[in-house]
């Protein structure tokens, strides 16, 4: 589903869980073909405290509810001990995280643009294909200026657009590590009016 649908195309690293629905079909009724996956899995730049990111929330061709698919992974979720879990919508695909909204998350905000790869010689090399080339995700400048007197060609940072933060506490834990990581509830329209008024 990720390698076919989702923008991406990559299957994210420390994955947990792996939620999906699934059409009717086979002997039971519900082993058909794969229409929606939801990927969890800890996130790629670490925070001071344990979260769960969802990273990948892919649908095929077929209209089926995210929501419920959503909703069922975090009730597992929860019963497997994890309070506090987190998303982002990706702003360069167009995505505002309209899923999250339907689902009850919070909104934390619109990211500031960091650094999500290079462009090698005008190719654009994620991190995680620079962490196979060079031994470093080049999630900063001076990296990327170290790494710059060691390879050929031309290496420059690519910045992406940002990305809408999302979180969802299970519970009191989850609440008292969401205030100690500094995530804060915001009106997701409220956020684009501020951001429109800057620009």
């Amino acid at each position: 589903m990720v390698m076919r649908y989702h923008y991406s195309r990559r299957i994210p690293s420390k994955v947990q869980l792996i939620g999906s629905l699934h059409l009717d079909g086979g002997l039971f009724g519900g082993d058909g073909p794969m229409v929606a996956a939801a990927i969890w899995a800890i996130p790629p730049i670490a925070w001071s405290e344990p979260v769960l990111e969802l990273s990948r929330l892919v649908r095929g061709t077929a209209r089926v509810p995210l929501t419920m698919l959503v909703a069922k992974c975090v009730k597992e979720l929860k019963k497997n001990g994890h309070d506090l879990l987190i998303s982002f919508a990706d702003r360069g695909q167009g995505h505002e995280g309209i899923v999250y909204r339907a689902c009850n998350w919070r909104y934390a905000g619109l990211r500031k643009p960091r650094i999500d790869g290079v462009l090698w010689n005008g190719k654009f090399i994620n991190q995680r294909q620079c962490r196979h080339l060079w031994g470093n995700s080049m999630s900063s400048l001076g990296v990327i200026d170290r790494t710059r007197a060691i390879i050929r060609g031309k290496i420059e940072p690519h910045f992406d657009e940002g990305k809408h933060c999302y979180w969802l506490p299970l519970g009191t834990r989850g609440e008292a590590k969401a205030k100690r990581l500094g995530l804060v509830a915001i009106a997701p329209q409220a956020s684009r009016d501020a951001r429109g008024a800057a620009e």
